[in-house]
């Protein structure tokens, strides 16, 4: 009987550059990886898996960590991709006065997040006027599990799902007030859930406080907006006033 081919021999052998290169991104989509786990992942040999990482850090769609040796997609390169595409931007249409009647009514920063490989991206940012803000940038990306945009985006996954993207997730970002692993994340997407809208208390940088509710469109949650400030401005009360407020000008948007 003669013997199996192996795909790396086979199929994958005669795959273009381009097709591998998207099979090792769809896969560090869903965690970090050294070079050899990419490759069994892929079933190609380290040395091509090292080829095609190299060209993908060079291109600016991966990272490496030189300490674990790990390789991170860079969810800020892929919005840049999409940041014109017409469904983007009849989506930035209507987010857009949204934001600005949120800072308007509240005094803070208002932001709206999209999910990206266990982190969320910003998409479009409203500031504040105040003299004491913080200050974000288009494309900051924040862990998805210590974050407000990341956690209300979480609450509107089903049990399955949740699970799913609970497991994956390496925990690593945030401040020790941030959630340490996924029964304790659970926790609070549940009470994000139940209220409608989530908080983070220093959790993601200390001094700073968000508020996030999710953003469902056509059915599906899309991201997260929030309203974000210093912690010394937007105590525990104050956070679920304006959590309140999110809620109430998304029902009316969307």
């Amino acid at each position: 009987m003669p013997e199996k081919r192996s795909r790396d021999n086979g199929d994958l052998g005669n795959m273009s550059h381009i097709r591998r290169g998207l099979m090792v991104l769809e896969q560090l989509a869903t965690k970090p990886a050294t070079a050899a786990e990419v490759g069994r992942l892929v079933n190609v040999n380290r040395s091509s898996a090292l080829r095609i990482l190299g060209d993908l850090v060079d291109a600016g769609y991966v990272t490496r960590d030189d300490a674990t040796k790990e390789f991170t997609i860079r969810p800020e390169r892929f919005y840049g991709l999409i940041v014109n595409h017409p469904a983007h931007e009849q989506l930035i249409e209507r987010v857009g006065p949204l934001l600005k009647r949120l800072t308007a009514e509240s005094g803070e920063a208002s932001l709206f997040a999209a999910p990206a490989s266990g982190n969320m991206v910003y998409v479009q940012y409203q500031p504040s006027s105040e003299v004491l803000t913080l200050r974000e940038r288009l494309g900051t990306v924040r862990p998805i599990h210590c974050s407000a945009v990341g956690r209300a985006y979480l609450s509107t996954l089903d049990g399955a799902t949740l699970d799913e993207v609970l497991g994956t997730l390496n925990y690593s970002g945030g401040t020790e007030r941030a959630p340490k692993g996924p029964l304790e994340l659970r926790q609070r997407v549940e009470e994000a859930r139940d209220a409608g809208f989530a908080l983070d208390l220093d959790e993601t940088l200390v001094g700073a406080s968000c508020v996030a509710a999710p953003l469902t469109d056509n059915g599906r949650c899309i991201g997260s907006i929030a309203l974000s400030g210093p912690t010394s401005r937007m105590p525990h009360p104050r956070l679920l006033e304006l959590g309140t407020l999110i809620v109430r000008e998304l029902t009316h948007t969307f």
